[in-house]
């Protein structure tokens, strides 16, 4: 009952009172993958309308000085694989359904004093073996649930302050992520967030969510904690780079498990990433190197991040061919007790394609995409990736950081994955979308006497927000 109060608290907890009013002159932000960005002001799109859906996006509140703001995401799927993970575990060859649904309220009380709720209702259906843990099934959570207050600071500045349960989302998702699997992913806290002009810079210190499956049984978990001394983006129009970030993170792990071995872990990560474009021409760069305490050793891990695409436009449909190639660190010797292997912190639930298979730790990959717009609505892309590992004293692990498979061969080749996705968009609130990957193994995973064969994925999915 008390999980459930704190999704309807922000339509009733409105006994404040200010001056302030909610500026309407920003636009509308549309449906984003964290409804918590959103922003829905008075628009042509709200005023006056008889549809429900678009109704639901702005209700003044007191007398026009604020609002509130209802929607949600209905996310239905069907996954059928073949050697799930090389054959590793429990497998389901017949298939099974996955169900998300998220609610929220955003309650903009003014330009000052903001609350936002969401709940969220995964399932998983016919799967042999049941739910996998953490990330298929939650039947009933608070997936968020903050107040924000903000503040006008000096030179046109502003501050805001974020207390309570939600999720974040950096750069590409490579290393701080929602991880948008059946599952979300949100951490309890509070974050400061610090906005003037084109830069935007926010701190935080939080920790991880558990995820359990039943109702309303989600608990903090105290064993990881998670802090940003400072994420900077700032956004430059009309330069070749039109982006740039610059972070520090650091966390605080009990019993973190690596090829090395399991003890405690902290570690802190430096970095930046930019996105460049000019003309057909644009990319993404990113680098990344950590440091810290494992156990009773020293870490020192890297990661680079490369990625460059064109775009055809005298090609009928005018396709677009990127190459992206990424190196992430792995540990060198099982000998000393220096840990060089890269963690990605709470990344994309996928991290490469569409298929659960592995993550960026301790890997060298090769990606080539093609994408292709046939019109507006309908689009299909095709990729490749290979994949070997970094370092032949380190093993294989999963999108999450966890280890896979251990370094018990010298083999470097992991594995040469194919997908493709079409998609078609027939209103611009909804998808639908049909996933093909084939994930054959290299050297290294041939030699594992676990792995049955190699990895064939088949989905669909439609999703609807509003």
């Amino acid at each position: 009952m008390k999980a459930i109060l704190w999704f309807f608290i922000p339509l009733f907890a409105i006994s404040f009172s200010t001056n302030a009013q909610v500026s309407q002159d920003s636009l509308p932000t549309g449906h984003l993958p964290d409804a918590a960005e959103e922003y829905w002001p008075e628009s042509k799109d709200t005023i006056g309308k008889q549809d429900f859906l678009q109704r639901i996006k702005h209700n003044p509140i007191r007398d026009g000085k604020g609002f509130i703001s209802v929607g949600g995401t209905l996310r239905e799927g069907y996954e059928n694989y073949k050697n799930y993970l090389w054959g590793l575990g429990t497998q389901d060859n017949n298939g099974y359904s996955l169900h998300r649904l998220l609610l929220h309220a955003d309650v903009r009380w003014n330009h000052s004093i903001r609350f936002f709720s969401e709940i969220e209702n995964s399932l998983v259906i016919g799967r042999n073996g049941g739910p996998r843990p953490v990330v298929d099934e939650n039947k009933l959570a608070v997936n968020q649930a903050f107040a924000e207050f903000a503040f006008d600071a000096f030179n046109n500045s502003h501050l805001k302050l974020r207390l309570g349960k939600q999720e974040l989302t950096y750069g590409i998702g490579s290393l701080l992520d929602l991880r948008d699997v059946n599952v979300r992913f949100s951490l309890a806290g509070g974050k400061l967030i610090f906005e003037h002009g084109n830069t935007k810079i926010d701190a935080f210190l939080m920790e991880a969510i558990q995820n359990n499956p039943s109702y309303f049984d989600d608990r903090l978990n105290k064993s990881q904690k998670i802090g940003g001394g400072a994420w900077m983006t700032q956004t430059r129009a009309n330069k070749f780079f039109n982006k740039i970030d610059a972070f520090y993170i650091f966390i605080d792990r009990d019993a973190a498990q690596f090829n090395q071995g399991t003890g405690h872990e902290y570690r802190s990560t430096v970095g930046a990433d930019a996105w460049f474009q000019t003309g057909n021409l644009g990319g993404y760069s990113e680098g990344s190197f950590q440091f810290g305490h494992f156990s009773n050793g020293p870490i020192l891990a890297w990661k680079i991040v490369q990625s460059i695409s064109y775009k055809f436009q005298d090609i009928k449909f005018k396709p677009v061919f990127s190459l992206n190639c990424a190196i992430s660190s792995g540990d060198q010797s099982l000998d000393d007790n220096k840990l060089q292997t890269f963690n990605p912190i709470y990344p994309r639930g996928v991290y490469y394609g569409y298929m659960d298979n592995v993550g960026s730790s301790n890997m060298i990959v090769v990606h080539e995409k093609l994408e292709i717009p046939f019109n507006t609505r309908l689009a299909l892309a095709l990729g490749y990736y290979k994949f070997w590992r970094e370092s032949i004293s380190d093993g294989v692990y999963l999108a999450n950081g966890l280890l896979l498979f251990p370094s018990s061969n010298s083999a470097r080749h992991v594995s040469d994955m194919y997908d493709l996705k079409l998609s078609y968009t027939p209103v611009t609130n909804m998808s639908i979308s049909l996933f093909a990957a084939y994930d054959k193994r290299g050297q290294y995973l041939l030699q594992q006497p676990n792995t049955l064969g190699d990895s064939r994925y088949l989905a669909a999915r439609v999703e609807f927000a509003f």
